[in-house]
């Protein structure tokens, strides 16, 4: 039996896809749901109304995604309170992760040193401290693209902002797509891991994505390869849920895809949900 409950993020069906998002992941089978936060907008004067349209699709938020802004450029105070105002609608909502992905580099700003990144970092180490006081912890959520996405960036970027209130979001998608050794990861930040993402891509995706260098004439950010149906790509996902149960990780697993042309946002989360139930043993 696996301490590991299956949630979905909801990202793919976009914000006018909300209803439809609910209806699919609940068909689907899974029981959690993980939300961006423009949920947050759409729904902060009105907790009481979406905690009972989850219920009604008998799901339970466990998290909310966040973060992203470019560096230098974004306003820290806004940031802050940003942060924390989704950690407010969390605790309303009964959910306890928040998901911040870290600054990402800005074409018409850059910067000359990596002390620049300090002011960002000691920012995300304020959103930490603040919504732990909330009952709610921040998970940094490490990228290819970002400034956070290597073991060292990793290191660097948590020490800079707080070791102690900080914790982290274990994607398997992103370590195979760094090439971080997911063994040595998972025992370097047992402790600090809060939360994790399951997903899948192919490697042949990833020839020629190299992240760019954004620049003026190159400004789009770097999107990564496409994440696709769990069990159809070459991510080792059996090993590191293995990793993740022997290091002895209970809490939600958040299942991550993108859209395809070609298959119905329904039918990957059923396929996904199936390989975590059949291949993973992750469905009590």
């Amino acid at each position: 039996m696996s301490d590991i409950e299956l949630a979905c993020h909801a990202a793919p069906w976009g914000r006018k896809g909300f209803i439809n998002a609910l209806s699919d992941i609940e068909r689907a089978g899974f029981r959690g749901i993980e939300m961006t936060a423009e949920v947050v907008e759409e729904f902060e004067d009105r907790v009481g109304v979406f905690r009972e349209i989850l219920h009604q699709h008998h799901l339970k938020l466990i998290a909310i995604t966040g973060g992203g802004s470019q560096w230098p450029g974004m306003n820290l105070d806004e940031e802050v309170e940003r942060g924390v105002n989704v950690a407010r609608f969390l605790k309303n909502s009964g959910a306890s992760v928040l998901n911040l992905l870290p600054p990402i580099p800005n074409p018409e700003k850059p910067m000359e040193d990596e002390q620049d990144l300090l002011p960002a970092a000691t920012a995300y180490g304020e959103i930490a401290r603040r919504t732990l006081e909330l009952g709610v912890q921040t998970c940094l959520h490490p990228s290819v693209g970002s400034f956070v996405h290597s073991p060292r960036t990793i290191n660097k970027f948590i020490q800079m902002a707080d070791p102690e209130a900080m914790r982290l979001c274990a994607d398997v998608g992103f370590l195979a797509e760094a090439k971080i050794p997911m063994a040595a990861f998972v025992k370097e930040h047992k402790k600090r891991i809060g939360v994790i993402h399951l997903k899948d891509h192919r490697t042949k995706d990833m020839k020629g994505k190299k992240p760019p260098s954004m620049t003026k004439k190159n400004p789009k950010p770097y999107a990564g390869p496409q994440g696709i149906a769990l069990g159809t790509g070459d991510v080792d996902l059996e090993s590191f849920v293995e990793t993740m149960l022997h290091s002895d990780f209970s809490g939600w697993a958040t299942i991550c895809f993108d859209e395809d042309p070609k298959t119905s946002l329904y039918d990957i989360a059923v396929a996904s949900y199936k390989y975590a139930e059949q291949t993973l043993d992750l469905v009590i």
